[in-house]
């Protein structure tokens, strides 16, 4: 029966759309209705479910059909109704223009973005470099450090400003502005919860360990805040929200989890330390943290292990794969053949010789999970040497993109601490 309805309803709709007319999908209909209704579709006309649709306020959700509804009267009519979804474009449209039924179709998107650190954000002539290479390749996105540690540019966020953390290295208009004038896509990349500089002005707020009562440290001598805290949250989602509102498409929160790395037997969080309660946290953060962006139109994306993909938990760290899924954009899962240990998935040898199948195993486990939907991953890919092991140039680099491109992922972005981009590791084409 509801297989007939969509039928029926797809075909109203098209018929309507080839009788008006109308641009940009929209059929005219009568213009009394209480209500908005749609269909949402892909470039080949396949229905796309779970599309959201909003004015930045209101939030709806497309159905398996594509088919979503919303009262016109709980909409702003002075503002846009915005469709999204992961791996296509935006699409937006006057609320006070939509007609009553609506046809609405969502352009693909692949992302293909370049990590730049904040010594290379600082320096217009690097900038003007790394530009030049997105210009003459396939990579049309960058992704910049907002917070690590420091918050790398004038903040108005008081939290940050009373903490000491404000350490500008760049004038963000000045740099928006020239990204958004070359057409690339920007990504603010926010660290969280690993966090030194506020744990130590704050101890109340870190990780505590049980052996020195001091905050804990991982083995890199870093202090960690801790995620069951909420009262840490609402000045990092500030950030967020203040990097969006200046014009960011994108937060990327890192380090969105607990502690690894040291000897976890001495931390204390405050509260018994169990899977339900660190899934919950990260959880929470990233269900408050999406509704607080929604007026901006920004997307949100998390970075995750790419062990996550292949195991069924939280992994420790209250990362659960499926379970995040349900409150980004994106999840970014750290697929580096480096970081894998040795013979991982019968490979016969360490994995940092096996680039191809690394990422092919990993991102496999994820869209089993996601339910076959590859368009939610867009991973991180490994584009530096580690000690001791075979450097990576442009056959290692170009694996890994071969096999993220082949599962369909919605891009990928390449991690160069040094941010040494080499056009051979990329394609000569026009984005």
């Amino acid at each position: 029966m509801i297989g007939c309805w969509a039928a029926l309803a797809t075909g109203v709709l098209l018929a309507l759309a080839s009788l008006v007319g109308m641009p940009g999908g929209v059929v005219a209909t009568a213009a009394q209705s209480t209500l908005i209704e749609g269909i949402v579709r892909d470039d080949i006309g396949d229905p796309i479910q779970g599309a959201r649709v909003t004015d930045g306020s209101v939030l709806t959700t497309s159905d398996a059909q594509g088919m979503f509804s919303l009262e016109r009267a709980a909409l702003n009519s002075a503002g846009d109704l915005r469709v999204s979804g992961p791996g296509y474009r935006d699409w937006t449209a006057d609320v006070a223009g939509l007609a009553a039924v609506n046809e609405i179709q969502l352009q693909q998107q692949s992302i293909r973005a370049l990590y730049l650190n904040p010594t290379v954000t600082s320096s217009p002539a690097q900038i003007d470099n790394l530009i030049e290479v997105i210009n003459t390749t396939n990579a049309n996105a960058v992704v910049i450090d907002i917070k690590e540690e420091w918050v790398w540019y004038e903040t108005d966020v008081t939290f940050f400003q009373e903490t000491g953390t404000v350490r500008p290295a760049y004038d963000i208009g000045e740099l928006l502005q020239k990204f958004e004038d070359n057409d690339i896509y920007t990504i603010a990349r926010h660290v969280v919860f690993k966090d030194s500089t506020v744990a130590e002005v704050y101890p109340d707020l870190a990780v505590r360990d049980v052996t020195t009562g001091g905050p804990w440290r991982d083995i890199n001598g870093v202090a960690w805040v801790n995620p069951f805290i909420d009262e840490l949250w609402e000045p990092n989602i500030d950030l967020a929200v203040e990097a969006a509102t200046l014009g960011f498409d994108e937060i990327q929160y890192d380090y969105i989890r607990f502690p690894t790395d040291g000897d976890l037997s001495t931390m204390d969080f405050g509260v018994e330390f169990t899977q339900s309660r660190r899934e919950n946290a990260i959880e929470g953060y990233l269900a408050q943290s999406r509704e607080r962006l929604l007026p901006t139109g920004a997307k949100q994306s998390a970075d995750v292990f790419g062990f996550t993909m292949v195991v069924s938990d939280d992994l420790g760290i209250g990362q659960n794969f499926v379970q995040l899924a349900e409150h980004v954009d994106y999840l970014s899962p750290m697929v580096y053949p480096s970081h894998y240990s040795n013979e991982q998935f019968g490979l016969p040898g360490h994995p940092n010789e096996f680039p191809y199948e690394i990422v092919d195993i990993s991102i496999e486990g994820g869209v089993q999970l996601l339910g076959g939907n590859a368009l939610q991953i867009r991973p991180w890919l490994q584009d530096f040497d580690l000690y001791g092991m075979t450097p990576y140039g442009s056959q290692q680099v170009r694996a890994q993109i071969q096999a993220a491109n082949e599962w369909r992922t919605s891009g990928w972005m390449l991690w160069d601490p040094e941010n040494r981009y080499r056009r051979d590791n990329l394609d000569p084409e026009p984005r």
